[in-house]
């Protein structure tokens, strides 16, 4: 690493250190409102990003919906991922007792049957909601998980986030290794989550369709599953209209169907059943997921000039 981005690194790491001091400081209430102020700042100035999430809006959803409708869902988008931003920068503060008194849950009886089938199961999510919270609030009072994540940029700033993870039970793996531990740890009774809604090249996944196009999606979670028998539960998190408040949803656990001819098929069967229920949520809540990335940019890039 060069001399300058180290001395860049460690300038963004002692700002963010004090931001997050601040941010402990303030109400909850008025510190996840200044997050919504911030996003929708961010919504008007940003006009690269602004520019991204508006061509995904009109890719996805744009037959459906009117042109002002799809600028409305971009702007509160943006002020969630404002306020989530905010949250973030309190974690490294939190208390169990604190969260906990933030989260309702819906939908328990499903990652309960899921988990009397097996001693581990595997959690399919998405860039969508505060899923922080979810993953904290999950490993605190469920079962220990493992997430397989990208690392944080700056290398200061990505302990804070293994330190705090790891305080309520959730064990951070990187794309690059994390798969193979996070399989033994599944074989030892500790949970998986893994979003599967990221941006992927064709060599990495299978193509299925998302919101009617075709899209290359990871086919990790049903290869997992049906190599390994764990169930698979949907988990998601939405704000509610207390901004401070968020509901997590488990729905019903995702059945493969072993009844078809081959492995392959059964993948590709339980792969667009997972991209089907992940467009359902967005459809019922747009502004939760986050819109800002290229998701489509491998296989239709003219969408983003």
């Amino acid at each position: 690493m060069k001399k300058k981005s180290i001395i860049a690194f460690r300038i963004v790491h002692v700002i963010a250190l004090a931001y997050f001091f601040i941010g402990n400081l303030f109400p909850l209430r008025l510190w996840v409102y200044l997050g919504k102020l911030m996003g929708r700042l961010l919504y008007f100035s940003d006009s690269g990003h602004r520019r991204i999430a508006l061509s995904n809006l009109r890719f996805a959803l744009g037959p459906e919906r009117a042109d002002k409708e799809l600028r409305t869902i971009a702007r509160r988008s943006f002020e969630e991922f404002g306020m989530i931003a905010h949250e973030w920068a309190r974690l490294k503060y939190i208390k169990k007792d604190s969260l906990l008194k933030l989260i309702d849950v819906e939908g328990l009886e499903n990652i309960r049957a899921a988990r009397e089938k097996n001693k581990a199961v595997i959690l399919f999510g998405a860039h969508f909601g505060n899923w922080e919270y979810a993953h904290l609030f999950y490993a605190s009072t469920i079962n220990r998980i493992n997430f397989i994540v990208r690392a944080i940029d700056n290398p200061f700033l990505e302990p804070i986030r293994v330190k705090y993870n790891a305080s309520f039970g959730v064990n951070i793996l990187y794309k690059q290794n994390g798969l193979r531990p996070a399989i033994r740890n599944l074989k030892n009774g500790e949970d998986l989550v893994i979003f599967v809604d990221q941006k992927v090249t064709m060599s990495e996944g299978i193509m299925v369709r998302f919101f009617n196009k075709d899209t290359a999606t990871i086919p990790v979670v049903s290869a997992l599953s049906l190599k390994y028998n764990a169930p698979i539960v949907p988990m998601f998190i939405i704000r509610c209209k207390d901004r401070t408040r968020h509901k997590i949803i488990f729905l019903p656990e995702l059945k493969l169907n072993r009844d078809l001819e081959n492995q392959d098929q059964i993948i590709a069967d339980g792969t667009q059943q997972q991209n089907d229920i992940i467009e359902s949520m967005i459809r019922q809540h747009p502004q939760q997921w986050l819109w800002l990335h290229r998701k489509w940019s491998r296989h239709y890039p003219e969408i983003y000039k």
